[in-house]
This record gives structure tokens, sequence and C-alpha cells, in this order.
């Protein structure tokens, strides 16, 4: 039978209302209400007292679950509910309703969770190794636990008791897992945004460049050294961190700087350096990877991706243009050889001309030489120090025996400096010094005067000493004509002396290991001042000068990757950077320019970051670690559960897990939030941890939870 309500003019009532039967119980007042609520205490106490034991033993009889396997399979039939068995044996209440037992899923998942929390947290502090790290990532960041399993523990129960199947009740309870630490992450974040709010703001163009400045400071670049595109990258992140939070990190800045400097990219674990987030990154890329989902692989294809463009940062710097060693060395060589030739020319040039001077035959005064020669040496003390063929003929000279005119000097300085290049004995040499020093003062014959008349061989100049002046002027031509071939060449051979490069290849050096001798190495041939005076010697051959270029390049790349191709090549921060600091920063300046040289040194840095493992992390390097974290998602593929959907229960374990690895990928990825300090932050994790492993039980009653 149907009913109409009308109002009090007769009109139908608007609104919705509930027939109740004639002894339906009316509401009870407040104090009955509270009455019943303290008398219901107890009854509440042991439903906590229920659902903390069913959560702790569902947890404890899941991680039992091999060893129950193992005994059924010999004939013990072991059951699991060892927490229901309990708490049923203390006689505490069931729930009755939906809400009770609704919540009781919750407090179950959130007891359970407990226990892999407590079992990490044990292991962390005391096992070590692959054990340890273990431990650390089964305990870290507890409240998003709780909160996940507690998450899932409500969605699940809630669809169960709003009718949902075994299959709708699981995607709930994941959904669940999921939505809870995400909706706790965001409202972290809106506090956050508040509290910026009300600080004041520091993104103002000016201040940006000021704080990029000043993280660059200690790597003695500014935004102004750097590629117009790097720099406002760099800006652009910046400006986005100060709108995250917080103070931002210059350690992190200038990490940032050196990543989009050589063009890779930069990551959670390569910006802060931080043990626990290095640790979680390399895990979860080492999980990822063996994913199907290009999603989930995308850390592990990042790392390959930077070790390519560190590879590709030297092949622009000249590696991928660099002949084999033999081949540059021989450019390089070529080089050197012209540029001895074209010296000997113009020494030899110099030396025709003053032997094609009219004044090789003037006179020179012995008498003036041989006094100035016995004077020097007598205060010295080295006289009897003086080799035999130059004392005979200093005697000859002063005799007169022996002629001494301007060509016959230049003869007797060749063998003097000749005697003194092969001399080990310091006196021998000083002597042999002196001798040439008086040679180099004499003065011409008639010069100042006449000369007294000695030994009864006295040369004589024709027409008397009206003539010598003519000749005395004729003749000092000659002798600056030698003076100037005679310092040419000296000159050139101090050169040569100061440059090891050039005296290899003037005695004929091979060229397979030139480089490393002369370039590269640490030996004295290739300190800083003998490179230097190689590139003085190269510098008008712009063939030669690229060739040391692309040499060194190569030489580093060769280091970094082992000899081993682009393609396989796996770039060793430590080698490249021990090469790096072996060659220097001084001979790089020399070849490179200081841009090139900046990014010489932020390529060693990344590569640093890159494989960075601080004393404190637990990078998984056996791969045991990421087989532990996907064990609760095995769990639900292994499920009993699961065999009852066919279709749902296999393709959910990998989705999930795709979906959490690839969301934790994209905050590795976030370059603002990882440069602002703090940031509250999920953990990257394996998935199974993130979500909870209490989040993924199965009550012991067969329902989900």
């Amino acid at each position: 039978m149907g009913y109409t309500l009308i109002d009090e003019n007769g009109a139908p009532a608007k609104g919705t209302y509930t027939l109740l039967p004639d002894d339906a119980p009316k509401a009870k007042p407040f104090g009955q209400q509270l009455n019943d609520a303290i008398a219901d205490v107890p009854r509440q106490l042991g439903l906590t007292a229920r659902y903390g034991l069913e959560g702790v033993g569902g947890m404890l009889d899941t991680l039992a679950t091999p060893f129950r396997v193992a005994l059924n399979a010999v004939g013990v039939n072991s059951k699991p509910g060892s927490g229901q068995v309990l708490a049923n044996a203390l006689g505490l209440p069931q729930p009755q309703t939906a809400q009770e037992r609704i919540v009781g899923d919750a407090a179950r998942t959130v007891a359970g969770g407990v226990v892999p929390l407590g079992a990490g947290a044990a292991l962390a502090k005391g096992a070590s190794g692959v054990t340890q790290g273990v431990g650390r990532m089964l305990a870290s960041n507890p409240g998003q636990q709780l909160v996940s399993a507690a998450g899932s523990g409500l969605a699940g129960g809630y669809a169960r008791e709003t009718g949902g199947n075994d299959g709708a009740q699981l995607v709930a309870s994941i959904a669940g897992g999921l939505a809870a630490p995400l909706g706790m992450a965001a409202a972290q974040r809106g506090v956050a945004a508040a509290g910026r709010a009300l600080a004041p703001r520091a993104s103002a163009p000016q201040q940006i460049d000021v704080t990029i400045n000043n993280a660059l400071k200690e790597s003695g670049i500014t935004l102004g050294d750097l590629p117009a595109n790097v720099a406002n990258g760099i800006r652009n992140d910046v400006t986005a961190a100060y709108k995250t939070g917080g103070l931002l990190s210059p350690e992190a800045i200038q990490r940032l700087a050196d990543y989009r400097l050589t063009g890779a990219t930069p990551t959670a674990a390569g910006l802060t350096l931080d043990p626990a987030i290095v640790s979680q990154q390399k895990n979860l890329a080492k999980l990822g990877i063996n994913s199907k989902d290009p999603l989930a692989q995308q850390l592990g294809q990042m790392e390959n991706a930077n070790n390519r463009a560190l590879i590709n940062g030297l092949n622009d710097l000249g590696a991928r243009a660099a002949a084999d060693p033999i081949g540059g060395a021989q450019t390089i060589m070529g080089a050197l050889a012209e540029r001895n030739a074209q010296a000997q020319a113009q020494i030899s040039g110099l030396y025709g001309q003053a032997r094609d001077s009219a004044g090789r035959a003037a006179p020179l005064d012995p008498y003036a030489f041989t006094q100035r020669a016995g004077d020097l040496l007598n205060e010295a003390n080295v006289e009897s120090f003086l080799t035999p063929d130059i004392r005979n003929k200093l005697n000859g000279f002063a005799s007169g025996q022996i002629p001494l005119n301007v060509d016959i000097a230049e003869q007797f300085k060749t063998g003097i400096g000749r005697l003194q290049r092969n001399s080990s004995d310091g006196n021998v040499r000083t002597a042999l010094g002196l001798v040439r020093q008086a040679l180099d003062e004499t003065p011409l014959l008639g010069e100042h005067g006449p000369s007294p008349i000695f030994g009864g061989n006295q040369m004589t100049v024709s027409g008397g000493l009206a003539n010598a002046a003519p000749v005395a002027s004729i003749g000092q031509e000659a002798l600056d004509a030698f003076s100037r071939a005679r310092a040419a060449n000296r000159n050139w051979m101090q050169t040569v002396e100061r440059t090891p490069a050039l005296q290899a290849v003037r005695d004929g050096v091979e060229p397979d290991k030139f480089v490393q001798q002369f370039i590269v190495g640490s030996g004295n041939g290739a300190s800083v001042m003998s490179v230097a005076q190689l590139k003085n010697q190269i510098a008008g051959s712009p063939e030669a000068m690229d060739a040391v270029r692309q040499q060194i390049a190569g030489y580093l790349k060769q280091k970094a990757l082992g000899g081993a191709a682009d393609e396989v090549g796996n770039f060793s921060q430590s080698n490249y950077n021990k090469a790096l600091n072996a060659i220097g920063e001084r001979k790089l300046n020399l070849f490179f320019s200081p841009d090139e040289v900046h990014q010489m040194k932020a390529i060693g840095r990344v590569a640093s970051y890159e494989q960075f493992q601080p004393v404190g992390s637990a990078v998984n390097n056996s791969n045991t670690a990421s087989t532990a974290g996907a064990m609760w998602l095995d769990r639900i593929a292994n499920s009993s559960l699961l065999s009852k959907v066919p279709v749902l229960g296999p393709s959910v374990q990998p989705a999930v897990q795709n979906i959490v690895i690839g969301m934790k990928a994209g905050q590795a990825l976030n370059v603002p939030a990882n440069i602002a300090m703090p940031v509250p932050r999920a953990p990257l994790l394996a998935p199974g941890v993130a979500l909870g492993p209490a989040a993924f039980m199965l009550e012991q009653d067969g329902r989900n939870r």
C-alpha cells in the first residue's frame, strides 16, 4: 500500500521520509548513550586486542608460509590463523557490525605492518652487508608504511561490506594502499605550501642568479662562464625549486650545474648523495630494469644514457677524431721537425753571411787575449783544469806561432763550446768558459793603438797603423756577423734543451710512446714547462695543435673505458679522474679553452656522482635486496586467492609494481624537488615495501583484506 504525505494546505509534501514501524526503537537520550559508550569500553578494548593478535599473527603466518608448506608436504596438517586461535582462546570479543569489521581490517593490517618494521630495524642495527641493507629497506619510513597498511585495510574491508567480491576487494585494497600515503604526502606538501605562502619570497631573477653563483663559487665558475642554454636551464630548475619549499642546497645546485654542463640527466641520488636515497634509487633501478614496462625501466635506462653522455662529452672534446697514438705522434713530430728545420736554416744563413764577410781575416790582438785569459783563470784558480789542447793553443797564440784573426777565433770558440758540452767536470767547464770570455773580449789589432811586439812573429797590417782603423772596422763587422750567428744558434739550442720533445725529434725518437712521454705523462719530458715549450714550437701548425687536443681527449677516454668501444664501454670514474688529475689543469689550459676544461672536470664529477656508493649505503650489487623487496608482491601472485580470479590475479602484481616503480622514478627525476631542502619525500624503495607489506596479507578465514 502506498502513502502520500500532504502539508497543512493539502498539497503533497516535498522531501524524503522513512516510515518506521510502531515498535521501532526511539533514539536514546544523551545520558543513556554515554552510559552505553562507557559500558562498551571493555568490549572495544577486547576487540583492539583481538585485532592486534590477529594482525601480528597473520603477518607471522605469512612469513612462515614456506615452512608450513614444507610440513604439509610431509603429512603434517599445519594451518594459518595462530593469532585468531589465540584470541579465541582468550575469549576476546568478535566484531559484530560492518563498522567494527572494517575498523578491524585496518587495525589488523597496521598491527601486521609492525612485524616487518621491527624485523627491519633489528636487521639494520645488528646485521651487516646485504642483510643490513634489506633491514634498512624494510624499516624505512615507518609512518608511510603504516598509513599504507591502514588505507589498504579500510578500502578492502569497505569493498567487502558493500558487496564486493574477492577481485574487487583485492583491487580496492591495493588502491587504498597506494592512495593513503599519497594523500599523506599531499597533505604534507599543503602544509609546506602554506608555510611558503607566509614566508618572504626569494624567487626574484636577481636572487636566483645570486643563489646559483654562490653555489658555484667553489667550482671556480659563475653563470656567466656557462653556455647560455645551460645557464638558463639551471635558472629554471632553481626557480621551480623555490616553489617547492624550504631552502636550496648549494651542493645540489653545484652538482646540477655539472649534470647540465655534461648533458647528463640529474637524479635524486646524484644531486643529494644521500646514502639512503642512493641505496633506494639504485636498488629501484635494478628492480625496474627487469620489467617490460618502459615507465618502470626509466631509472635503469637513465643510468645507461648518462654513461653514454659522458662518453659523448669526451668525443666532442676531440676523442672522436683522435688518430691512434702513433698517427697522432707523427703529426706532432712532423711539426716539430719542420720548426727545427726553419731554425737551422736561419742559423746557417747567418753563419753564411759571417763567412762571406770581408773582415774574416782581420787580426785580433793575441797579447790582449792571452793576458786576459790568464788573469781570469788565475782569479778563479782553475788554470790547472785547462785541457792540454786548449793550453797548447793559448801558448801558440801568445808566442805568435798561431795567428789569431776573426776566422780562427770563431773556429776556436766552436771547439771550446764542443769541449764544454762533452765535459762532466765543472771545473773544466768553468776554465773553458773563462777562455771563451777572454776571446769574446779580445779587441781587433790596432783598435786601441799598437800592441807590444812579442814572440818575434807578430802579424803586421799592410800600410801600418794608418790603415788599422779601416781594417778594424771591417773586422768588427765580421765579428758582429759571427756574434749574430752564434747568438741565434745558442738561443735555438737553449730552446731545444728546454723542449724535451724537440730534442727527442732531433735525436730520432720513435713515435709509439711519444704522446705518453712528452704530453700526458708525468716525467720531466712531460712537465708543465716542457709541454708549454712544445706548444710554443707547434703553435704555427693548426694540425699539430688539434692533434695534441685529440690525443689528450682520446687518452682520457681510453682510461675511462679501459680500451672498450663506445657502444659497450662502462665509464670508470676512478680511472678517468686519476688520469685527468695526472695531466693537470695547467697542461689542459695550454690546449683547451676554460669552458672545455670546466667540461672535462664536470665529466669526472658527474661520473663520480653516478657511481657513488657512500659509507652507510646499502646498494644491492648482488641483486638479492631487490628480490627481497619484491617478495610482498610475489605474495599476491602466489596466494590461493588469485587462483579464484585467474584473469585479474596474474595481471595485478606486475601492473602495480610497474606503476609504483614509475612513480618513484618520477620522484628521482624531479630536479626542483631534489635541490630543495628539506623536502618531505616518499622513500625510493621497492614497491612492496612502499605500499606496506601488511597491505597484502590475507585473512585466515579467506576474506581479502
